[in-house]
């Protein structure tokens, strides 16, 4: 495992090494909302990147809510738990990423009843006020003929 920290407090640093400076690193953020406000247990989490496994978070679902990587591309697969008439809907999405330094990325999800699709995207800011314009590019790589992924 690639994972320098141990999965506290549902943060893991997945390079190796020493832990390294916002302008030297990406960060992406999921969602932990267990009960906030609803009967569901509403959360995204990164569960696995570039196929390798992200260490568990004790008492709570597979994966992290926040992961920091070398900038890169990626394949991040993502756990999405979103209710819908007092059931929990679990769906995994693998998105391709470009990560940028100093950015930090938030997971936005997206469910259609209607479909029964999934969207995910991810939404860059400056980790640190010396980002520059990075963060604003397009981190989630389009495949080609990409549509919704139903479930």
């Amino acid at each position: 495992m690639r994972a320098g920290c141990a999965n506290k407090g549902g943060y893991v640093q997945f390079h190796e090494g020493d832990p390294l400076p916002p302008s030297e690193k990406a960060i992406v953020e999921g969602h932990y909302g267990y009960r906030n406000g609803s009967i569901a247990n509403e959360m995204t989490r990164i569960v696995e990147i570039n196929g390798e496994k992200v260490p568990r978070q004790w008492f709570v679902a597979e994966g992290a809510n926040t992961v920091s990587v070398l900038p890169g591309y990626y394949e991040l697969k993502i756990l999405y738990v979103h209710g819908m008439n007092l059931i929990d809907y679990y769906s995994y999405v693998t998105i391709p990423v470009m990560l940028q330094p100093n950015c930090t990325y938030k997971i936005v999800t997206e469910w259609s009843s209607s479909s029964r699709g999934v969207g995910i995207d991810l939404i860059g800011k400056p980790s640190s006020t010396d980002s520059g314009g990075a963060c604003a590019l397009r981190a989630v790589q389009p495949e080609q003929d990409q549509s919704p992924i139903n479930i």
